[in-house]
């Protein structure tokens, strides 16, 4: 990649001589003397005097190099005599121009050195600055356990950033299946994982969910959770025989009626649906409320019209309870979004 130089540099130069000839020209090099007069630059004084203060510019050759060189700048004088050579430290230095990080590498443990990683991220959009995710690619033959985890980014000049570092562990994550649900209620203790009642499942329905039944649940009204008589608990085990997070069934309880009289009369087509879903009844309802919940419970959708037409597009694929209110009833619905 080629750099691209300053090409000048002001010189200041106060030259005193104690003599009777003017100062007709300065001489400057770069690095190596070529001998008097026979460098490139030699420059002409618009006013010779004896003693100048002159401000000239000198053309750094586009070869020379980015970093620290030696300037040297000497007069001659109207009868051919030289001063002494005066010496500058200067330093070339890159433009000031957009770099842009074109790409980056990552590494575990070991750096193998900068631009020779096997595994590389890109960076979109390409900007000076950038905060992006990317994914790491573990190898399956890595060993268990910690690890660092090294990146950098490269710009468009070629320059590297500062390595960054993160401490990563890697672990077993084996293919595993649900294999058994169990549950329990609040006014039954816990019993620990695998003692309480345990219901053995098989393959998933095509929505990816199971349906069990719950023996021996209180009786009571359903419509709410201040009067629901009990909390259901449950939680599920893999394959390798380990146990989920236990979870409780709260806000989605509250949508499920078991009594109603509405759940007879209504149908909820297409039931899966894309974008919208359509109710029709058997006999002349006049609904007062509809709400949608996902299925940690969180309302998602609500209105007050009478609709028998739901736009529910903004909502991502998964499965939700739809809960219908008359004046006098209510009915709740299980729908899957596609």
């Amino acid at each position: 990649m080629k750099r691209i130089l300053l090409t000048a540099i002001n010189l200041v130069i106060t030259m005193g001589f104690y003599a009777q000839s003017n100062v007709v020209e300065i001489e400057y090099f770069l690095d190596s003397d070529l001998g008097f007069g026979m460098n490139n630059g030699i420059i002409a004084l618009a006013t010779p005097d004896i003693d100048i203060t002159e401000v000239v510019m000198a053309n750094i050759p586009s070869s020379t190099s980015v970093g620290y060189h030696k300037l040297y700048f000497r007069t001659r004088d109207a009868s051919g005599q030289w001063s002494h050579t005066t010496r500058k430290h200067i330093e070339v230095v890159a433009p000031l121009t957009e770099n842009n990080l074109l790409m980056g590498e990552y590494f575990i443990d070991e750096d193998p050195q900068f631009g020779t990683s096997t595994t590389t991220f890109e960076i979109n959009p390409q900007t000076e600055d950038v905060q992006q995710a990317f994914e790491a690619q573990i190898l399956a033959n890595e060993t268990l356990g910690y690890h660092k985890l090294y990146g950098r980014v490269m710009d468009s000049n070629g320059n590297w950033s500062h390595t960054f570092r993160r401490h990563i562990q890697v672990y077993l994550n084996p293919e595993t299946n649900v294999v058994e649900i169990e549950y329990f209620i609040v006014d039954e203790f816990d019993q620990q994982f695998g003692s309480n009642n345990v219901v053995s499942i098989a393959e998933p329905a095509e929505d990816g969910t199971w349906e069990f039944n719950v023996m021996d649940y209180p009786q009571g009204e359903y419509n709410n959770i201040a009067s629901m008589p009990t909390v259901l608990f449950v939680r599920v085990k893999d394959s390798n025989n380990l146990w989920s997070i236990t979870t409780t069934l709260d806000e989605i309880v509250e949508t499920m009626s078991l009594s109603d009289e509405l759940f007879g009369v209504v149908n909820v087509s297409p039931n899966p649906f894309r974008n919208t879903i359509e109710i029709s009844t058997t006999r002349a309802i006049a609904l007062e409320q509809t709400k949608v919940y996902d299925i940690t419970g969180k309302q998602v959708y609500q209105s007050s019209e009478d609709l028998r037409t739901i736009d529910l597009s903004h909502l991502q694929s998964g499965i939700y309870i739809l809960k219908l209110t008359t004046e006098s009833e209510q009915a709740s619905f299980k729908i899957v979004k596609q």
